[in-house]
């Protein structure tokens, strides 16, 4: 007698992100915040338009502005161009100025505002931002840095992650007051990130080698 067959089930994804899902989720998320806007934004409208559960979204994100700061880095990411890796301040300034444009045009710098507001108030918004979000933007950013590293332009011991805070700390507070609007400030911005690179900002373990080096000397 044939066995028979059991219906096809959909894989279990646990916490672990199927690609395609995680992909038709964000997909699905862009379209309702195109249509309802940020503030109607609601996680049951995606999970319906996605065909997934609500747990499986707050499986992957915590909160509806995480969802939605994800939909932001989709569409931030398809705005900046790879670095030259030539010049270090050339190649800051072009990123500044390109995310400063993308904050000024259609409505993202608002939705940026609305998401940040939001996500400050809570431990859990701010953690997400903190080690999730953040790193992942600067992962970015951390490759212009190491190109001139290679290149020789700034010291290998760079305290990459405090110049990173300064230029986005700077940013983000330009975006927030809204003073986006001057395309010489991301050439002054990277200019004085160039300098102080090349200056010798050394990272904590760079100190604790420069500090032996001088014991043994």
């Amino acid at each position: 007698m044939p066995r028979k067959q059991s219906a096809p089930t959909r894989p279990r994804t646990g916490n672990r992100r199927n690609p395609l899902l995680h992909q038709a989720i964000i997909d699905a998320a862009t379209e309702v915040l195109a249509k309802e806007g940020p503030t109607r934004f609601t996680i049951e409208a995606v999970a319906k338009l996605a065909g997934c559960g609500k747990p499986t979204i707050y499986r992957w994100w915590p909160s509806r502005p995480a969802l939605l700061l994800e939909v932001y880095d989709q569409a931030v990411e398809q705005e900046l161009t790879e670095p030259e890796g030539k010049d270090l301040a050339k190649d800051l300034a072009a990123m500044i100025r390109q995310v400063w444009r993308f904050w000024r045009t259609g409505s993202m710098g608002s939705l940026y505002r609305l998401i940040l507001s939001e996500m400050i108030l809570e431990e859990e918004g701010a953690h997400y931002l903190r080690e999730v979000f953040i790193p992942r933007r600067q992962a970015f950013t951390a490759l212009v840095f190491q190109a001139a590293i290679d290149s020789g332009e700034i010291p290998p011991d760079t305290d990459i992650k405090l110049l990173m805070d300064l230029m986005y700390g700077y940013s983000i507070f330009r975006m927030i007051t809204r003073q986006i609007d001057d395309d010489e400030i991301p050439d002054r911005l990277a200019a004085t990130i160039a300098k102080l690179a090349r200056s010798g900002i050394l990272s904590s373990t760079g100190k604790e080698k420069h500090s032996r080096s001088q014991r043994v000397n």
